[in-house]
């Protein structure tokens, strides 16, 4: 699983070393999953998406990993 994670967080790495300004207005016209709305969405949309995201990610990991270490220290 952390290879796979790893192997993500670069191809993100990547998309965001060549992005210019120009390139986040530019449209999007893949959907980001099934049963979302057909249609474009701007590139800043698709980032601010992927962001949330993984700030959500993070938040739900370091608050399960908060209940694991209190359970071991209890």
């Amino acid at each position: 699983m952390l290879e796979a994670r790893a192997g993500r967080q670069q191809v993100v790495r990547d998309v965001l070393a060549d992005l210019t300004d120009r390139d986040l207005g530019r449209e999007c016209l893949r959907t980001p999953a099934p049963g979302y709305p057909d249609g474009g969405r701007p590139v800043w949309e698709c980032l601010s998406v992927l962001l949330e995201e993984e700030i959500e990610h993070r938040r739900y990991a370091v608050r399960d990993l908060a209940v694991l270490e209190a359970r071991l220290t209890a």
